[in-house]
């Protein structure tokens, strides 16, 4: 049986979403996007519940 992991890379975070990394490295620039936490040696990682939640609390935007 394989443990499923709590907390996720950017890279993992961003397959998890649909996203790419970078996108996700961009909204940390903004502060939009999934809330993350960065750990003591830099690397950030998404909590997979946060990353649930944010999916369905997001508003959907058509584009113009």
């Amino acid at each position: 049986m394989q443990l499923e992991t709590k907390y996720l890379s950017t890279k993992e975070a961003g397959r998890y979403l649909g996203f790419s990394h970078k996108t996700l490295e961009a909204w940390r620039t903004t502060g939009t996007g999934p809330e993350y936490v960065k750990l003591q040696n830099g690397h950030v990682r998404y909590s997979r519940s946060q990353l649930e939640e944010w999916i369905h609390t997001t508003p959907t935007r058509r584009a113009a």
